[in-house]
């Protein structure tokens, strides 16, 4: 009887692994490993599976025990395949197959994007999942992942849910990483906040040290009415919610969900994103709630894990 699961969230740095129970998706125990860094298109699944290993005996499972593994990884995947993945050495692969050369044959292996996959662990975490969803990763980068009729959405290509890179009208001319500008990220990734911060404070007083800028004093400072914080903290809402309202009218989301550094800002950001998203939302958008995500870290994991059910 197949009676575990293991959600793997890979990273640039850290690859974290969760034993879950089959039944409940009950998270038994997790894990962190090194990203190794050379021969990754080899190394990273061998390290993988060579953990797995591990916490088999530890808690005296065997391969036998397992439905599969869940892999969520930091690139764009269609169908188990990457093109390209900026933040590993991988280029037009087969994860699934790579994944399942250094397992037994009975072991299932499902993939898709990490944000994708923080989706849906963090909406199959609430108390009464949603059918449609959208969660946005506000951290040094903006990304996402969609959730429609309880399924993922990868897209044609697997870029589905890259929120980060929906074109704003606002404040930004410098380039993005993806090589235009007007990206939502230019204007609230850690990057472009801390940016916005040293070129206010130029003109404007402010409490904020900027030699240890932390995105914690910026939006601290604004909750004590700075006017520098205050500057920025709206930017952000205001850009948050006007993809937000675009993303609204297409793909029809039951909730927003806020993950990430950013989203620690708590429920004062949030009552700023919903009074700037009223104006910009149409028809019955305008009442699409915005909540904080609960699961942290883990949000990988999960949904890796409820991704391999699936």
């Amino acid at each position: 009887m197949k009676q575990y699961i293991y959600g793997v969230d890979i990273g640039g740095t850290n690859i974290k692994l969760g034993l879950f129970k089959e039944n409940t998706l009950e998270l038994i125990e997790s894990r962190e490993i090194k990203t190794p860094t050379e021969h990754q298109e080899v190394s990273i699944f061998e390290h993988i599976a060579l953990e797995i290993q591990t916490m088999n005996q530890h808690h005296q499972i065997s391969f036998d025990d397992l439905l599969g593994i869940g892999l969520a990884v930091p690139c764009p995947v269609k169908n188990g395949f990457v093109q390209k993945c900026p933040n590993l050495n991988w280029q037009t692969m087969d994860i699934t197959k790579n994944m399942s050369l250094f397992l037994p044959g009975n072991v299932t292996v499902k993939v898709s994007n990490d944000a994708t996959l923080a989706a849906l662990g963090e909406n199959n975490s609430l108390e009464r999942p949603f059918q449609n969803a959208i969660l946005f990763t506000l951290g040094t980068g903006v990304g996402g992942g969609v959730i429609i009729d309880g399924q993922i959405l990868e897209g044609g290509t697997g870029l589905g849910g890259e929120i980060g890179h929906i074109p704003i009208p606002f404040e930004t001319d410098e380039l993005c990483g993806c090589g235009s500008k007007g990206c939502l990220e230019q204007v609230c990734g850690t990057k472009a906040i801390f940016k916005k911060t040293r070129l206010l404070a130029q003109t404007l007083p402010t409490s904020i040290h900027l030699d240890h800028l932390t995105v914690k004093a910026i939006f601290d400072a604004a909750k004590e009415n700075d006017p520098v914080g205050l500057e920025v903290v709206h930017g952000v809402a205001k850009a948050i919610a006007y993809s937000a309202s675009i993303l609204a009218v297409v793909l029809d989301p039951e909730v927003f969900i806020l993950g990430g550094g950013v989203s620690k800002a708590g429920q004062f950001l949030v009552d700023l994103i919903e009074q700037y998203y009223q104006p910009y939302a149409r028809f019955h958008t305008g009442s699409v709630p915005f909540i904080l995500a609960k699961t942290g870290n883990n949000a990988g994991i999960i949904g890796a894990a409820h991704y391999l059910k699936k």
